[in-house]
Parts: C-alpha cells; sequence; structure tokens
C-alpha cells in the first residue's frame, strides 16, 4: 500500500430505514473526514436504485454509482448498483452480477472482501436494516484490525433495529452510537490513522539513519 492509499474505507450497510439513517450520517459527516465511503444495501434487482441521487441531497462530497475496476478515494461517497455483487480488490472495486437464486448477504460480503484487502483501514457501519446482514462482516473487519459502528435509537431511526442490534449483540462493534454522531467518529479515525503513520515513517527514518552511521 502506498503513503498516498493511507486512508480508511468506511462501508456503510443498509437496508429497510436506510434512507433516513444516510440522511442523519451524512449531516453528520465533516467536509474532509479523509475517508473513503461505499454505500452497500438490500436492492431490489427489478428496479433501478436512485439512491444516489437521494444521498447526493444530503452531502456536498462526490456520489457516483460504483464501477467496476474503480479505485476508490478519500472524500467520496461510491453507491452499490443494483443485481450486483460488490467485493473490493487493491482499493478497486470489484462489481460482478447476482445470478444467485438465493438471496444474498451483500454486507457481509463486502465487509469481509474489505477487511482483507485494507485491514486496519477498513472501517463498518451498520445502520438501520430488518435482518442480520454485516454481523459476520463485522466480524472479519475486527478480525483484521479496523473499527466497527452500529446504529443505535435516535432522531434518525433505525426504524429497523434488527440489522445493528445483531451486530451489537455480537460483541464485536467499538461505537454503538446515533448515526448522526459517526461522522466525527469517523474523521478521528482517519486523522489517528494519519498521525500513527506519520510516527512510522519517522521511526523508520530514524532507524536507517542509525544503521547507515553504524555501516560508516
Amino acid at each position: 500500500m502506498s503513503e498516498k492509499d493511507h486512508f480508511p474505507i468506511v462501508g456503510i450497510g443498509a437496508s429497510a430505514g436506510g434512507i433516513e439513517a444516510l440522511e442523519g450520517f451524512f449531516r453528520g459527516l465533516p467536509r474532509e473526514a479523509g475517508a473513503a465511503l461505499v454505500i452497500v444495501t438490500h436492492l431490489s434487482p427489478d428496479r433501478e436504485s436512485l439512491l444516489h441521487e437521494i444521498v447526493a441531497r444530503y452531502t456536498d462530497l462526490p456520489v457516483r454509482i460504483a464501477s467496476d475496476g474503480e479505485k476508490v478515494g478519500p472524500d467520496r461517497v461510491y453507491i452499490m448498483p443494483s443485481n450486483h455483487i460488490l467485493t473490493m480488490q487493491k482499493r478497486h472495486l470489484v462489481l460482478r452480477k447476482n445470478t444467485s437464486r438465493r438471496e444474498p448477504k451483500p454486507i457481509d460480503i463486502f465487509f469481509s472482501s474489505l477487511a482483507v484487502d485494507a485491514g486496519e483501514f477498513s472501517v463498518g457501519v451498520i445502520l438501520s436494516g430488518g435482518d442480520s446482514d454485516g454481523t459476520l462482516g463485522v466480524k472479519a473487519i475486527k478480525e483484521y484490525g479496523g473499527l466497527t459502528l452500529a446504529q443505535v435509537a435516535d432522531g434518525f431511526g433505525p426504524q429497523h433495529p434488527d440489522m445493528p442490534d445483531a451486530a451489537i449483540f455480537s460483541g464485536l462493534i467499538d461505537f454503538a452510537i446515533p448515526v448522526e454522531k459517526m461522522g466525527q467518529k469517523l474523521a478521528d479515525y482517519a486523522r489517528s490513522l494519519d498521525i500513527l503513520d506519520g510516527i512510522a515513517v519517522r521511526a523508520e527514518v530514524i532507524a536507517t539513519d542509525r544503521q547507515l552511521d553504524e555501516e560508516l
């Protein structure tokens, strides 16, 4: 991973009641949080999604439908298209058509691939939804050293608490907080990773200088 890729990638999982939750999330997100945001939802395969247009009403950040092979960047919002499965590989979005007859778990699938790809730079956010999708995904993110958040009751829901509650009850959530407070947490996390990277770089420079001194 190059130094310019040292920013968090935030997977945001939402289902029933997710529109209101996303509104609250983006209203609380600082303008330059320093993270890439990827929204994964349960979408009808038979209907074109207008979620990207809806989310764009709540934020000044660029909002786009995810495209296959696209490299993610900080302070941008990517939305999974309907009837697709979304994963991550080398910080690029990977899309494939959903051909399974079984109901997929798109949030678990994306979070799990994100954990492997981004490690401590992976973040999983679970918003309003009616099942347990995302719980296995946040387990993977925790195993790879990332951060997890889940929505609790506030003015923006969750209208359907099953999905965040399942994640919270698993014991794998770092912050169970109202959705409008998540943005600042993410900005603080991005800043802390940047500070840690700076310390690591300085330590590496010092170690290299000492090695050169010893060789001389």
